[in-house]
């Protein structure tokens, strides 16, 4: 199996909800965390399911700029910020994935959002040190 969350990152990427739902273990965990929401799911269905709800359709035309993925073992670390129109205005979220990776796909997954808020990238442009 080529490593799953790679294989996330380009399904989440490409809003492919099936792509997504290939990269988890059977007893997948999932826990996403915004500013008002808190949500879990259990079992590679549910996970899949929250996981495509949220990055393949919701706002309009998102798009993903990958800042990093972080490997440890079995840990992976993926931050990346989302951008997407909604109503007519630029919108924009951050975003740190926590995945525990095991021999059948990831097995846990954390959420850790700032939540969408009217806005235009930054943080990309940090990291490519085109900012000020």
């Amino acid at each position: 199996m080529t490593d799953p969350v790679s294989r996330l990152v380009e399904a989440i990427d490409m809003k492919d909800a099936a792509g997504i739902r290939a990269v988890y273990a059977p007893e997948a965990r999932f826990v996403g965390m915004t500013p008002n929401t808190f949500q879990r799911a259990d079992g590679a269905e549910a996970v899949a399911a929250k996981v495509a709800e949220w990055f393949t359709t919701w706002e309009e035309d998102p798009s993903f700029a990958f800042l990093g993925t972080v490997r440890d073992g079995e840990r992976a670390v993926v931050e990346f910020e989302r951008t997407s129109t909604y109503e007519g205005n630029p919108w924009v979220s951050r975003q740190a994935h926590v995945m525990r990776v095991g021999p059948a796909g990831i097995t846990d997954h954390r959420v850790y959002c700032c939540g969408p808020r009217e806005g235009t990238a930054e943080l990309a442009a940090v990291y490519a040190g085109s900012a000020s």
